[in-house]
């Protein structure tokens, strides 16, 4: 890449690099959760106690937390990010060509640093034509149509950092001439690779095409439709130094196609001449280009500074509503290979494989269009003779055989709803259902089914143009529910798996211990058979936060799997312990009356629960037309609560009725993500059904990770296990090997391969 003068990387490190005051944040308090009161008996199975150990974030968490950090306001060393961009148009704004380069500074999800070295080249072909305009008599109505082109190409290089108070190499890390890239990909300079360090080529070619409709309301406020269709191609090859001895080389392919539709709301752009700041950009422009060197100067613009001003104030200031649903499907292909960086040989064959005409990527997009016939109906061995094909292809010029290899055939929807408001910030929903099916060569051919469910919340408060947002609030559930399909055809009972990832950006130590308590609200349950709670299998609340005060970040990755005979446990439970597990959860906020009417539950014949009227007057002391008369009637909370039950026990009896373990599993999947006739969801749904199984057919684990504003005081990262030992096949067969094959597959984060 070309040269910079260290005079003018050090003035654009200085001109970035611009401090703000802190601002106080404000501390939710809560109280500490419920417990049951004695007199009832604990769990039936004692459980192992928790085990705790230090694990290196996955790349599923490490893209939850750069999603968390992203746009939060941090320490300028922390948030640190130079970035040069050009880019150039023809005059009839079809073709646009443009690139550029970026150094910053990412923090892991376990408080370690890396520094990140990014060069890209994009090329944009858009083509568009106004249909028609149609007016009315709040304004009018544009019609559009458009098609759109994409490429898109990068180099990334990340490299541990290992100084975690980055602030004292500011000046090393600001030598933008020094920047990292992953060609010439020489032995050499492979060799060389830190432990952990990560080179990267992804490249992007996308196609879609749009239909939309527009209107300016009174001049105030802008409405449109938008439906559209798009195809896009994720070829990539990435290479990760796991140890002194190991090197991961991993290839990759997904073909992706979305069908969309949407509706938004949003007042209209202030200009700056509103504000009076039209000529802000010429007078910032004027002020900063004296002394500066003349390869800056043209970085350092008027409309630059008018463009940035501009979008900023009305990032602040405009209001917007949006309502989005989209449908997917895809394939996703996968080569890994583990070399050794210290065999000659090996490094040798690499160099040739990443300087030639990487004929194995094209025979692997080849291989990307002919799976767009493959179904999810065919049979589990289709289509694994041509990625054996490339797998030896790509292996003999290595001179490896490869670890893995294999394919993810996915399909699936989404909806999400968005609000923006000035200070109040911006607000985002999102639920989604997809399939998956998941197949490796090295397990001869075995096919992972996966029915998912997700729900994800993205919240951020106060935020301060130039500055950031100050807080935020980010969470993701997720229900997975797996199969394994041998080669003979034969289908194992399914495993349910929960994840939840929490995560809060300025908050005080009230939402930590909320953020910890969700995890918890679930873990007490485990195994209780419908009696009370177990409070000795819990995140140890108290121990991890006791420095009190504001966080920087706070986060949790939580997840929890009931295997085979755990969920058989479960979808066979008679009804009256599904009935006591559901009471007894409820009790966290009706105890008072729950423990006064407990035992009048019965069920009629149509196995509806139900009670009787009288006894409950008796039992409460109260009639129930003197406590309506007042307002507050407490048969209301008691009909509420044999409704429900009665759905409950109707959802999950509704799962082993199904026909078969197809069926079986997408009733699972979407009662836990609240599609049921309960309406019960995600942590809920589980705080009932995790009483119905026993403790050793349940696996779980959280990684807690807090950055304490209080100087002085270090990062908490640790991870707890529980009710397994992580020696057992329940947890190495069910969790681990899946877990390990969906995050082979999940999009890189920028901080993982």
């Amino acid at each position: 890449m070309a040269s910079y003068g260290k005079s003018a990387a050090r003035f654009l490190a200085a001109l970035l690099l611009l401090s703000f005051p802190a601002v106080g944040a404000y501390a939710f308090n809560f109280g500490d959760g419920m417990e049951i009161p004695g007199g009832l008996s604990g769990p039936t199975e004692v459980a192992p106690p928790p085990s705790v150990s230090s694990v290196t974030p996955s790349a599923e968490l490490t893209g939850f937390w750069e999603k968390l950090k992203n746009g939060a306001h941090d320490s300028v060393c922390k948030k640190a990010s130079l970035a040069l961009e050009k880019g150039v148009k023809t005059p009839d704004g079809v073709f646009g060509l443009n690139g550029g380069i970026r150094r910053a500074v990412k923090k892991f999800p376990d408080g370690n640093l890396a520094l990140l070295d990014e060069i890209k080249l994009n090329l944009n072909i858009v083509l568009g034509r106004q249909l028609a305009t149609l007016p009315t008599e709040v304004g009018d109505i544009g019609l559009s149509v458009g098609l759109s082109s994409k490429l898109e190409g990068k180099s990334q290089v990340v490299r541990p950092i290992a100084n975690k108070y980055f602030c004292s190499e500011a000046v090393e890390w600001a030598k933008f001439w020094e920047i990292q890239t992953v060609l010439p990909a020489t032995a050499k300079r492979i060799t060389k690779m830190q432990v952990g360090e990560i080179w990267k080529l992804p490249l992007s070619m996308s196609m879609s095409f749009s239909v939309g409709a527009g209107a300016s309301v009174y001049e105030a406020v802008t409405i449109s439709v938008s439906a559209g269709t798009s195809v896009e191609s994720k070829p990539s090859v990435s290479l990760r130094r796991l140890d002194a001895d190991h090197l991961r080389l991993r290839l990759r392919l997904d073909r992706l196609w979305v069908r969309s539709a949407g509706l938004s709301i949003s007042t209209l752009e202030i200009p700056l001449d509103v504000f009076g700041l039209e000529n802000a950009g010429a007078h910032a422009a004027d002020l900063l280009v004296q002394g500066v060197p003349e390869i800056a100067r043209k970085y350092v613009t008027a409309d630059l500074f008018n463009k940035i001003l501009l979008k900023e104030i009305n990032k602040y200031l405009a209001i917007k509503l949006s309502f989005g649903h989209s449908r997917y499907s895809g394939k996703k292909l996968l080569l890994e290979f583990i070399l050794n960086p210290n065999d000659p040989v090996q490094m040798e064959n690499l160099q040739k494989f990443l300087q030639g005409d990487l004929g194995v990527v094209k025979r692997f997009t080849e291989l990307g269009l002919k799976l767009t016939t493959f179904a999810m109906e065919d049979d589990a061995l289709d289509g694994l003779d041509d990625i054996e094909n490339v797998e030896d292809q790509a292996g003999e010029q290595l001179g490896s055989d490869s670890q893995f290899a294999g394919t993810d055939i996915y399909n699936g929807h989404s909806t999400n709803v968005g609000l923006q408001v000035p200070v109040v910030g911006k607000h985002t929903i999102t639920r989604g259902t997809s399939y998956h099916r998941y197949q490796s060569l090295g397990n001869e051919g075995e096919t992972i089914h996966v029915n998912q469910r997700s729900r994800t919340y993205t919240g951020s408060t106060l935020d301060i143009p130039f500055k950031g947002i100050l807080f935020k609030h980010n969470s993701q559930k997720d229900v997975y529910v797996l199969n394994r399909e041998n080669t003979d055809g034969s289908v194992t009972r399914p495993v349910l798996l929960y994840q939840q990832y929490e995560g809060d950006i300025g908050r005080g130590t009230g939402a930590a211990q909320t953020m910890l308590e969700k995890a918890n609200g679930v873990l007490r349950y485990v195994g209780v058979n419908g009696s009370g709670t177990d409070n000795s299998t819990q995140l140890p609340v108290s121990d991890i936060l006791q420095d009190s005060g504001r966080y920087n970040a706070a986060m949790m990755g939580f997840k929890l799997l009931i295997n085979e005979q755990g969920v058989q446990e479960i979808i066979f439970s008679p009804a009256q312990a599904v009935l006591k597990a559901y009471m007894n959860m409820m009790r966290e906020l009706y105890s008072e009356i729950i423990d006064k009417v407990m035992g009048l539950f019965t069920f009629d014949k149509k196995g509806t629960v139900t009670y009787d009227t009288a006894a409950a007057e008796r039992a409460l002391g109260v009639r129930s037309t003197e406590v309506l008369a007042e307002g507050c009637n407490p048969f209301r909370i008691i009909d509420h609560l044999v409704y429900t039950a009665t759905r409950v026990i109707r959802d999950i009896a509704g799962v082993r009725d199904e026909p078969d373990w197809k069926a079986q599993s997408k009733k699972l999947s979407e009662i836990a993500g609240g599609v049921g006739k309960s309406g019960l969801k995600y942590e809920d749904f589980f705080k009932v059904i995790v009483q119905l199984a026993k403790p050793g057919n349940v696996s779980a684990s959280a990684y807690v990770h807090l950055e304490p504003k209080k100087k002085g005081v270090d990062d908490f990262t640790q991870t707890y296990n529980y009710f397994d030992t992580r020696t057992s096949s329940s947890y190495d067969a069910s969790l681990s090997g899946v877990t390990q094959m969906r995050e082979r597959f999940t999009d890189p984060a920028e901080l993982s391969d």
